[in-house]
C-alpha cells in the first residue's frame, strides 16, 4: 500500500457548524451553556463519520482522517507501481491531483489524468493516450475534501444525527436498553460492546453515506 502523509492539516475537522447543531437541537443561538459540549461531540461525530466512510488517515499518525480539505502526499515505492496505466490512490473524497513526481523529477501535467470520484490516476504518453508508470518512486500530491462552508448535506446530516443521539442520551445510563415501570419494574441492558460514544453508527446513516458514494472500498 502507498503511504500517505498530510502536508497541510485541516484547520478544524468538524463537518457541521455550531449554529446548525443548535438549530437541530432547539437550542437558542445565544445560549452558550452547551457550546463546549457541542463542539466536542461534533468533532467526535465528524471523526466517526470519516472513519465509517474509510477515509485514509495520515500514516505518520499526526492527522486523523477527515472530509475537510487537506493537502497530502501519496508515495508509491517502485514495487508498488502497476504494470498498467492506473495508480489507485488511498480513499480520500473528493481527490484532486495537483502534482506528480517520478524519481524526484516533476511530471508534466499533460502526462497524467486524475479521476476524482474513482481515486485513480492515469499515465498518458505524449499523444495523450494511456501509458505505463515507470518503476520508480512516485509521489502524488493531492488536495482532498471540502472547505467547511461546502460540506455536503449528507455528511452534515450524519453528524447532526450522531450528536442528537448523544444529546438525548447524556442524562441516562447508556447501557440501558429499555425500562418498564408497571408493576415491580424491569430494566433491560445492552449486552456486548458499544462504540465509545455509547451507540453504533445508525444503519440509516450508513445507508445514506453509501447512497451518496461517500464510503470507500
Amino acid at each position: 500500500m502507498p503511504s500517505i502523509v498530510v502536508a497541510s492539516l485541516a484547520p478544524d475537522r468538524r463537518l457541521c457548524a455550531l449554529a446548525t447543531l443548535k438549530a437541530e437541537l432547539g437550542i437558542d443561538i445565544a445560549d452558550t451553556a452547551f457550546d463546549s459540549w457541542l463542539a466536542a461531540e461534533c468533532l467526535s461525530a465528524s471523526d466517526r463519520v470519516a472513519e465509517a466512510c474509510r477515509v485514509a488517515g495520515d500514516d505518520a499518525g499526526d492527522a486523523p482522517a477527515t472530509f475537510i480539505e487537506e493537502v497530502a502526499v501519496v508515495t508509491f515505492s517502485p514495487d508498488e507501481t502497476p504494470n498498467g496505466g492506473m495508480l489507485g490512490l488511498p480513499w480520500r473524497y473528493p481527490v484532486r491531483v495537483t502534482a506528480v513526481t517520478i524519481g524526484g523529477a516533476v511530471l508534466d501535467g499533460a502526462l497524467y489524468r486524475g479521476q476524482p470520484k474513482a481515486g485513480l490516476l492515469s499515465r498518458l504518453d505524449s499523444s495523450g493516450c494511456a501509458g505505463c508508470w515507470e518503476r520508480q518512486e512516485i509521489a502524488v500530491t493531492i488536495a482532498s475534501g471540502w472547505v467547511a462552508e461546502k460540506v455536503p448535506t449528507v455528511l452534515q446530516d450524519a453528524v447532526k444525527r450522531l450528536v442528537r443521539l448523544r444529546w438525548e442520551a447524556k442524562d441516562r445510563d447508556l447501557a440501558v436498553k429499555a425500562e418498564q415501570t408497571e408493576g415491580t419494574g424491569r430494566t433491560e441492558y445492552w449486552v456486548g460492546s458499544m462504540a465509545a460514544s455509547g451507540s453504533a453508527m445508525p444503519a440509516d446513516v450508513l445507508d445514506s453515506l453509501y447512497a451518496a458514494g461517500l464510503v470507500g472500498v
